[in-house]
């Protein structure tokens, strides 16, 4: 019997792209199809600066996420000195370690609200690491 090729799933696609903008957007992407968007994880960006990258890419471009540090690290992580927005002392107790409790709720909230900028061609899912 001879060997069929398995149908492609989500399991055996795979993007190569890099974590962040190396140089320009636009050059970047007649070169590669995907690219992380290492910006959310310190501070979302503003909704107008997701709409500016898409219309700087192809359609098929991807972006993926990584979820708001909010969401992941406590607030004793280094990481928080690139945050730009004041966090009250309750929320710095609250943060991270994917709590659940208004603080975390909110920074997926904002997160998810990035990733449905353009939903029909924005991006795939969460990326959450322990460390970034």
């Amino acid at each position: 019997m001879a060997a069929t090729r398995p149908e492609k799933s989500i399991l055996t696609q795979v993007g190569v792209g890099s974590c962040g903008f190396p140089q320009a957007l636009a050059p970047y992407a007649k070169t590669f199809p995907v690219v992380e968007v290492q910006q959310i994880f310190y501070q979302p960006p503003l909704l107008n600066t997701l709409e500016k990258w898409r219309t700087q890419v192809p359609a098929e471009f991807e972006f993926t996420l990584k979820a708001w540090q909010l969401i992941t690290h406590e607030w004793s992580s280094p990481t928080y000195r690139r945050l730009r927005e004041k966090l009250t002392e309750q929320q710095r107790r609250e943060v991270g370690a994917f709590r659940v409790n208004s603080t975390v709720m909110g920074a997926w909230h904002r997160t998810r609200v990035c990733a449905l900028t353009r939903a029909d061609t924005w991006v795939r899912p969460y990326k959450c690491r322990g460390n970034a």
